[in-house]
Parts: structure tokens; C-alpha cells; sequence
């Protein structure tokens, strides 16, 4: 008879503490609704189901899979190589030492060009060192630059190179030929200074052309 009456007061206090969590449980979370979570849900998991439940923020099981794809398809990209290329490096070779000298040459005769309150026979020997730097190749190239752009007022620039006897006979024959063509103070001084050098390959006709003019006075 005491056994009965003590499991009957037990069951009664389990009740008792069942009754007095819900009754916690509705007063800190206000009062349940229908569907509500009773005592037997305050675990963790049922607090976290329950507010998954209520702000309807389920995790999209999808969004996992499609940044896998993302992932997948865009290392396949790349090693196949059709979205990114690397870049080609163009390494210029520096001028080689012909190409400086030319480079050098048309310096010098811009520079004449440039300064024509300078007395072109003072920048002669600069202009005669940087012809004497060209490839004999270029040389002739070179030369005709110069006698097509430099005027009367600045020709002697080139009488260094015309009054040197080692130097390529065309090249001497070139500048000669156009120092016809210019004024009489330009061509009469210099005929009678290469009539002075017998060496000279331009000797004979600065002789013959001189003793033209002055039997004509």
C-alpha cells in the first residue's frame, strides 16, 4: 500500500515539473501558439528547427551544387586554355652599331639644320665625323640626305667631307656635282681651293671648269 502511494506521488512531481517548464517556456517566449513547441521540444535541435520553422530560412541545398558546378566548369576553362591566354612579352633588341650610326648621322644634320645662326663651317668636322661612322654602305644613302636638305647658307657643313681626297669617290663626285648647281660664291671658292691639289679626284674638273670661266672674263 506505501509502495502505490509513493509511485503516485512521484508521477504527481514529474507532472508538477512538466506543468512548471511549460509554464517557464510561455512566459519567456510569450504565449505558444497552436503547433507551438511544448516542453518536449526545448532541446537545442527543436530550438533550432523551431527557428528555422518560424523565419522559413531553410538552407537551399541547391546553392552548394551550382557553386560546385561554378567551381568545376571554370578549372575546366582555364585548363583548356580558351578563356585565358597569357600575355606574349616582346623583348626589342637593341639598335645594332650600324643602326646607331645612322641614327647619329641624321642627328648631325638635324643639328645643322637647327642652329643656322651657327657658321655651317664650324660644325663641318662633327658632321664629317659622324659620315665617317656610317656603313660604306650607307654612306651614299647619307649623303644625298644631306644635299637634299641642306641649303646654300649651310653647304659648307659638308666641305669637311668633300675637301678629304680618302674619301669614296662617289661620295666626293655627289657633293661636287651638287655644288655646281648652287650660287657663284659657293662653287667658284670651292673649284679654285681643289685646283690647288693635284690628288684630288676632283682636280681635273674643277681645273677645266675654272679656266672656262675666267678665259669668259
Amino acid at each position: 500500500m506505501n509502495t502505490r502511494r509513493w509511485v503516485s506521488i512521484g508521477l504527481l512531481l514529474a507532472l508538477v515539473l512538466l506543468a512548471g517548464l511549460w509554464l517557464w517556456n510561455w512566459f519567456v517566449s510569450g504565449s505558444p501558439d497552436v503547433g507551438s513547441p511544448g516542453p518536449a521540444d526545448l532541446s537545442p535541435a527543436g530550438a533550432v528547427t523551431s527557428a528555422l520553422v518560424a523565419t522559413d530560412q531553410w538552407p537551399d541545398a541547391s546553392l552548394p551544387e551550382e557553386d560546385a558546378s561554378k567551381k568545376v566548369s571554370g578549372a575546366a576553362e582555364v585548363d583548356s586554355g580558351e578563356e585565358w591566354q597569357p600575355e606574349e612579352v616582346v623583348v626589342e633588341e637593341p639598335p645594332t652599331p650600324r643602326e646607331q650610326a645612322l641614327s647619329a648621322w641624321e642627328s648631325a644634320v638635324d643639328q645643322v639644320l637647327a642652329q643656322p645662326d651657327v657658321p655651317a663651317a664650324a660644325q663641318a668636322p662633327l658632321v664629317k665625323q659622324a659620315f665617317d661612322n656610317l656603313d660604306p654602305e650607307d654612306q651614299m644613302d647619307g649623303i644625298h640626305l644631306a644635299l637634299n636638305l641642306l641649303p646654300d647658307e649651310q653647304f659648307a657643313a659638308l666641305q669637311s667631307i668633300l675637301y678629304d681626297k680618302a674619301e669614296p669617290p662617289d661620295v666626293l663626285d655627289a657633293i661636287f656635282s651638287d655644288a655646281l648647281n648652287r650660287a657663284e660664291e659657293i662653287k667658284i671658292p670651292l673649284m679654285q681651293k681643289l685646283r690647288k691639289d693635284r690628288a684630288h679626284p676632283m682636280f681635273p674638273e674643277s681645273l677645266r671648269i675654272l679656266e672656262v670661266i675666267e678665259s669668259q672674263d
